[in-house]
């Protein structure tokens, strides 16, 4: 199987989602985009378990080997799978959101940390273009996983230099600290929309292996 994981707030109708898998239909491989918040309040009640949790039983019922493309949050869920999961053979991680809970937890005063815990987070949700509030259980659970998940099977990293959500130096750090992984820097942003000729033409070429296309 090859997956795709989207980013935080975000769904399978994003932008990037669609337009790789319409680029790899277009050479003959499916590429499947679960939605990773599924159901009414599924957003409201997310956390990174959670969302890893849709994933890994999609990864389960499909028969090995996997490959994994992740967008921002869901790069870092698709590091964090292929460090628990052998079947997974190779990573194209966009804009992984490493050292999730510090980049988090840094940006909140107190008084926010209560009022998140009290009323949850509210925040821009793109996939449904509204307003939707986040329960603290999210900021709870991101605090048990690691800064920086141990892969060691063969990656791909995309990121913008312009990024400021994510910021580069923190996902050149990663790369770093994964002898199989190689970093692509691009002139673009966080959501990497300018730079999807480069990622698929990468992505493409990358997964080969994995595909039997070339």
């Amino acid at each position: 199987m090859l997956l795709y994981l989207h980013g935080f707030a975000s769904g399978p109708s994003s932008k990037k989602a669609q337009a790789l898998a319409a680029r790899f239909a277009a050479i003959g491989v499916h590429l499947e985009i679960p939605d990773l918040t599924p159901g009414e309040n599924g957003f409201e009640a997310s956390s990174p378990s959670s969302m890893l949790a849709v994933a890994e039983r999609l990864l389960a019922a499909a028969a090995p080997p996997h490959a994994i493309i992740g967008s921002s949050l869901g790069g870092y869920l698709a590091a964090v799978a292929a460090a628990r999961d052998p079947s997974i053979e190779r990573l194209v991680l966009m804009a992984p959101a490493v050292r999730l809970f510090e980049r988090w937890d840094r940006r909140l005063t107190d008084g926010e940390r209560e009022q998140w815990r009290a009323r949850g987070l509210e925040v821009e949700h793109f996939a449904s273009g509204r307003r939707r509030r986040l329960g603290w259980q999210f900021h709870e659970d991101a605090r048990g996983w690691p800064a920086f998940p141990e892969v060691r099977v063969p990656t791909l990293c995309i990121a913008g230099r312009r990024d400021d959500t994510v910021p580069f130096d923190d996902v050149a750090e990663f790369v770093a600290r994964t002898p199989t992984a190689r970093l692509v820097p691009v002139d673009d942003g966080h959501e990497l929309v300018a730079s999807l000729d480069v990622i698929f033409a990468e992505a493409r070429a990358f997964l080969a292996p994995f595909t039997g296309v070339r």
